[in-house]
């Protein structure tokens, strides 16, 4: 109990108080979201995706298992929340959204933070590699699975391309890759723009649930995600680190980064597309509230497992 508290107050709940000031000053100060979300797109997760890959310690081979490890997971978790919707008689539309919201867990905004309080520094690299996977799989999946016919898939597509993000993660693989460093001039301002990802994605975060208007609990339909999410999520991803033969650091990373919430990503999406985004905004704000016990769990249990 003491090792659970110990984390709980050093790792999680530090995160939720950074969520809670957005959510707490946003109806004051009535910050633009979407703006804040455009700076994290094309200024601050670039540059942390260049600083973070780029300048790793860790051989640039270790990034290929998770590279590797995300399709798996991505392409099994989201069939399964699928089925579990079908197989509980829920209504069509719940289907593809309760798969999406077992495979897409708040990997960025959320798991960054985590990986940096609960592992350290050094394990950034794994969770960027995630990060940005976990990132071009929902915009490109995801936007398949959500856009009804005929709404303009490829463009959305194509806009997603357009964002600096790929081409940064493609930068920074490649930096390390050949092992060239940039000179201070370029390699500081990016370490320094990097840094703010954090406390400015946690803020954005608490602000984006304060500015959601569209919450609707339905307790059967949401109970099962959360228990998808926070359960059978992390536990099947367990399994199947162990089956792949991961090592022991980098699986336990993706473990508890899997624990983490549903990511907001998709409600974007799903408002774009109008596509159950009542539920998914839902999904964010419990799993959001519910994270620091589940969370705390999960680092709990791969540390003494």
């Amino acid at each position: 109990m003491a090792i659970f508290l110990d984390i709980l107050t050093r790792v999680t709940l530090p995160i939720i108080v950074m969520v809670a000031l957005g959510w707490l000053l946003q109806p004051k100060l009535k910050l633009d979201v979407g703006t804040l979300n455009r700076l994290q797109v094309y200024v601050v997760m670039p540059a942390f995706f260049v600083h973070f890959l780029s300048s790793g310690n860790q051989p640039i081979s270790v990034v290929w298992p998770v590279f590797y490890f995300g399709l798996v997971q991505f392409l099994i978790l989201i069939p399964l929340g699928w089925l579990v919707a079908m197989i509980c008689r829920m209504r069509w539309g719940l289907g593809p959204v309760m798969g999406l919201a077992t495979a897409y867990a708040n990997v960025g905004f959320f798991g960054v933070p985590v990986t940096l309080l609960a592992f350290g520094a050094d394990y950034l690299i794994y969770q960027s590699v995630l990060t940005a996977l976990m990132a071009i799989l929902t915009c490109t999946v995801g936007v398949w699975i959500l856009a009804p016919p005929g709404t303009g898939g490829f463009a959305k597509l194509r806009a997603v391309f357009e964002t600096p993000l790929i081409p940064s993660i493609v930068l920074g693989l490649l930096l390390r890759g050949f092992e060239i460093r940039l000179p201070p001039l370029l390699s500081q301002p990016m370490e320094l723009l990097g840094s703010i990802f954090t406390p400015l994605a946690l803020y954005t975060l608490g602000a984006q649930v304060a500015a959601t208007n569209a919450v609707r609990f339905e307790w059967g339909p949401q109970l099962l995600v959360l228990s998808l999410k926070f359960l059978a999520a992390p536990a099947l991803t367990w399994w199947i680190c162990q089956t792949m033969g991961l090592p022991r650091d980098v699986s336990d990373v993706i473990v508890v980064a899997t624990a983490t919430p549903v990511g907001v990503l998709i409600t974007i999406f799903a408002a774009e597309y109008k596509t159950e985004f009542e539920f998914l905004s839902t999904a964010v704000v419990l799993s959001t509230a519910l994270s620091p016990i589940f969370v705390t769990a999960w680092i709990l249990a791969v540390r003494l497992f």
